[in-house]
């Protein structure tokens, strides 16, 4: 096993373990998480936190961070974690900027996977 493959399977073992653990945190709540200080941030994640859309992004996280330790399957977890990261770096980019910081952690590993990935991308998106 050659250094990037030590280094790629890390990072999907890595995001799946925090996809796993943030996603059950929805719903066993055993994480405290600070509110935002932005008023609006806080309306929608009240918002959220009392409508479907909460645990259809937990289940979303979780089903992302288990595919990620499936070889054959973890490409499609990458598909599915990608509107959650998205959304969560939209998020903090625009009302909770400075925040606790935990967001960059996800981020950046999700980056880091989708620079392996990037061939793969590129015949999804041609085919």
């Amino acid at each position: 096993m050659n250094t990037n493959n030590i280094i790629f399977t890390s990072l999907k073992v890595l995001l799946g373990a925090l996809m796993i653990i943030f996603g059950l945190n929805k719903f066993l709540g055993f994480i405290p998480v600070e509110p935002p200080a932005d008023e609006v941030a806080q309306t929608f994640l009240g918002t959220m936190f009392t409508s479907y859309l909460f645990k259809v992004v937990a289940l979303a996280e979780i089903l992302g961070g288990l595919l990620l330790f499936i070889p054959r399957a973890a490409f499609i977890g990458v598909l599915i974690l990608l509107p959650v990261i998205f959304n969560i770096v939209s998020f903090h980019l625009a009302h909770d900027m400075p925040g606790n910081g935990i967001w960059l952690g996800p981020t950046f590993i999700f980056m880091g996977i989708l620079f392996f990935y990037k061939d793969k991308f590129k015949n999804f998106l041609v085919s």
